[in-house]
């Protein structure tokens, strides 16, 4: 499996897709954290704890990554060659996630030291209150961790959709859409929703109304692996 995962991390970085959505990762970030401590004049400790945390958006864009990955080898083909160096599909499934959700997490970590760097001293230079180091902490590594488990998602949606194209749309939609008329509808489901769940992964102040940040990880670890085994499954019974 390592050696299985070793060649599915090479494929993901020499891909202008990894790059092109890291670096929009990076710059959607650093964009929104310089405009929210350049324009809040009155900041919080809530505020600050939210202007870091700003770095889970990076989530957003390994979500797209795992679905364009996951789907992308039955589009170009590639499948068929990945398949006869390894012939169990449930290992080349879950070899892929499994290197998705490593991506995505190095772009979280490089993401969110890019937002502290910029950030912290910026903060501190306006004297603006700052959380203490533990909670600082947790949410980078929050933010770190949403955006592998949300790369590990993608990645088996697009398995199991085997369309890039329907992954992106599906996923842009259950964001967007239909997580909002959820929360809206359904008293009490806000905080099981892909957005619920980020947003208390990632660390944002929600004055108790998300879960836990650890429990909200192993939910969405639940949904993965949920998308990951119906993915496996799927593969198995067809023709390649």
């Amino acid at each position: 499996m390592t050696r299985l995962v070793g060649s599915e991390l090479l494929k993901l970085r020499t891909t202008r897709t990894f790059w092109g959505l890291a670096g929009a990762a990076g710059a959607l970030v650093t964009l929104i954290v310089v405009l929210s401590v350049a324009l809040d004049a009155g900041l919080t400790e809530d505020n600050v704890r939210n202007i870091l945390a700003t770095a889970g958006l990076s989530g957003l864009l390994t979500l797209v990554l795992g679905a364009v990955t996951g789907a992308g080898e039955y589009r170009h083909g590639t499948i068929a060659w990945t398949l006869l160096v390894t012939p169990s599909r449930t290992r080349a499934v879950a070899g892929q996630v499994l290197a998705c959700g490593l991506a995505g997490l190095a772009i979280g970590v490089a993401v969110s030291a890019l937002a502290a760097v910029i950030a912290l001293p910026w903060l501190a230079a306006k004297d603006a209150p700052m959380p203490s180091a533990a909670d600082l902490l947790q949410v980078f590594l929050g933010s770190a961790s949403y955006a592998g488990l949300a790369a590990a998602l993608g990645a088996g949606l697009g398995a199991l959709l085997r369309n890039q194209v329907a992954a992106i749309v599906i996923v842009l939609v259950q964001l967007f859409v239909v997580d909002p008329t959820l929360a809206a509808l359904v008293e009490g489901l806000g905080p099981f929703t892909l957005t619920g769940l980020g947003a208390a992964i990632s660390g944002l102040d929600s004055d108790g109304e998300l879960l836990a940040p650890g429990l909200a990880a192993l939910v969405w670890a639940g949904y993965a692996t949920l998308f990951a085994a119906l993915a496996a499954l799927s593969t198995a019974r067809r023709d390649i």
